[in-house]
């Protein structure tokens, strides 16, 4: 999918900073090459410039989306109270994007369709089609967004129109990012409780399309990675001056059989829909296992062929896998009561983590243990097993925004991704958007029943960011400064390229200066001394050489380089 434009139209309170009005404008029509090649937009600006808002805004519309056109919804979200499909955050707002359809056609722009989704003040959306071409001569289609009545086996016709996923990820603790996802859990959770109060006997993926990736549901990315991709697409994660990660060496599942129920007054172990199918297929891919009746040991010592049993068993597809990971980390959520799940459906704000209760060992149905790494350090070139618990918060981080990015290259994708490099190296935030492209192009060689995919098309990203080697290797269209207008004092969102500032290639220097306004190189505490030095006192040599003797202290810097070019000029009349 390709954004095109979000607008956010009259509301009688805004959302976040946003306000009524305020409007990006992203991929241009215009500008096919843009859609064509790797173009994350990165968002930068000051800390409260409001750029995390619109990552924000995105997220609670498509969870509003998901919920509208959801064949199933549990009881509490049925509840007027709970979820009403005239009211959303923002309650007003115009979305347009491109999609392409997997039915058999080769996936390009020709065969896209342009969605416009509109909703007004205490309405419910309204989603409409375009074929292309998109120009405004060309009739719109609208697209039921209510489950067709009497249908039960099949989400409302616009959930084809959505993208499979949209994928969060915060760096810091944006719970206003992560409140639809955390919705969307248990929304997962429950459409599985029901699967087992009718008996069914097999459970696919989640109808809802939101996934946050945190520390747990990055190392499922990072397994299925390592099990299914080649040594192609794992070159990013594997080279030596990234993560020096070798191989994944072995891990442990723990999957807890005591008789969890969500109900009390039912037998059913909410284990057991899946534990005839999916449980019985990591047991054929597990080195050894063993199971004393409370809980089920796995154990992995990971080889080539072990790889093979997991593509056998699991259909050559990681997010299949991911799939079954994900569901049962979301299991380990099941005591959780319908109240708090209520709490959390109202919440439209802060300190929604602190109402989910966290289970203890006993509560949990399932967590990793002894999940070793094999790694080459890049200092010593000594090789070592790790655990993945050892590994920093940067290489965490890496491993969470790449992997994801290789997991998901075949699919119809939107990441939002706040400060994904927060924790990074300067030379990995040098080459963080070099390693994206790289993780996303490595889909490019696979062929389809329906042709050559062209994965750009399939995806986008949006990131925000303060870090200037990033927005270096951003193009100028896809660099949105966020400030305030001096006028209005409303945030306004401009792209560089509007701004003057072709920022592809530019310096960190010149970026820091043109849109953070900050033209140092050095940090205030040392530029302090710098600026102290009073140039009117210096009346003899004596005093400059003592200025001098003071700056020895300090290491280079074009700063203290002009400092002394001055005090070299300064003449004394003999």
């Amino acid at each position: 999918m390709k954004l095109l434009k979000l607008k956010i139209g009259e509301v009688s309170e805004n959302f976040r900073s946003l306000h009524a009005g305020f409007e990006i404008n992203f991929h241009s029509l215009n500008n096919r090459e843009s859609m064509e090649d790797f173009r994350p937009f990165c968002f930068a600006g000051l800390n409260g410039s409001g750029k995390s808002n619109v990552l924000e805004a995105l997220s609670a519309i498509f969870y509003h989306l998901e919920i509208c056109v959801a064949q199933y919804l549990p009881k509490s979200i049925k509840d007027p109270e709970n979820f009403k499909r005239n009211e959303c955050s923002p309650d007003a707002f115009t979305l347009e994007y491109l999609i392409g359809q997997i039915d058999g056609n080769d996936y390009l722009l020709e065969n896209f369709h342009k969605v416009i989704i509109t909703k007004r003040v205490m309405e419910e959306p309204k989603m409409e089609i375009q074929e292309f071409p998109f120009g405004d001569f060309n009739k719109k289609v609208e697209i039921e967004l209510n489950p067709i009545a009497g249908s039960e086996l099949s989400s409302a016709p616009g959930k084809a129109y959505l993208p499979d996923h949209v994928i969060g990820y915060s760096s810091g603790e944006n719970e206003i990012l992560s409140l639809p996802f955390i919705k969307s859990r248990l929304v997962h959770l429950d459409e599985f409780k029901q699967a087992t109060e009718v008996g069914q006997r097999e459970f696919t993926e989640s109808e809802n399309s939101l996934i946050f990736i945190d520390n747990n549901m990055s190392q499922a990315v990072l397994l299925a990675c390592l099990l299914f991709e080649n040594e192609k697409t794992l070159e990013s994660i594997k080279d030596v001056d990234n993560t020096g990660i070798l191989d994944l060496k072995s891990f442990r599942m723990n999957i807890n059989l005591l008789h969890f129920k969500f109900q009390k007054d039912t037998d059913e172990n909410i284990l057991k829909i899946i534990n005839h199918n999916q449980i019985n297929k990591l047991k054929k891919c597990a080195t050894s296992w063993y199971a004393n009746g409370k809980i089920l040991w796995l154990d992995f010592y990971v080889t080539p062929e072990t790889k093979e049993a997991f593509k056998h068993h699991f259909n050559d597809n990681s997010f299949e896998l991911f799939q079954l990971f994900r569901l049962l980390y979301e299991l380990n959520s099941h005591f959780i009561s319908d109240n708090i799940k209520e709490d959390v459906y109202q919440s439209k704000g802060y300190y929604t983590d602190g109402k989910l209760p966290v289970g203890s060992p006993e509560q949990n149905v399932f967590h990793f243990l002894d999940y070793y790494i094999t790694k080459e350090i890049k200092e010593t070139g000594e090789i070592k097993d790790l655990l993945l618990r050892n590994f920093s918060d940067g290489e965490h981080q890496f491993l969470h925004t790449i992997g994801i990015c290789l997991l998901l290259k075949d699919r119809r994708v939107l990441l939002l991704l706040d400060e994904p490099e927060t924790h990074f190296n300067p030379s990995w935030r040098a080459k963080f958007i070099k390693i994206l492209n790289q993780s996303i192009t490595s889909g490019n060689n696979r062929n389809y029943v329906n042709g050559h995919f062209n994965v750009h098309y399939m995806k986008d990203i949006l990131l925000t960011s303060h870090s200037p080697f990033i927005i270096s290797d951003c193009m100028p269209d896809n660099v949105l400064f966020f400030d305030r207008n001096e006028e209005t004092q409303k945030v306004q969102a401009r792209k560089a390229s509007e701004l003057g500032l072709n920022t592809y290639g530019t310096s960190v220097e010149l970026i820091l200066d043109r849109l953070f306004n900050y033209s140092q190189s050095i940090g205030d505490l040392s530029n302090d001394i710098l600026e102290g030095i009073d140039f009117n006192s210096l009346d003899s040599k004596e005093k400059i050489n003592e200025v001098k003797l003071q700056l020895k202290k300090l290491g280079e810097s074009i700063e203290k380089d002009m400092v002394l070019a001055r005090l070299n000029r300064i003449k004394f009349s003999k």
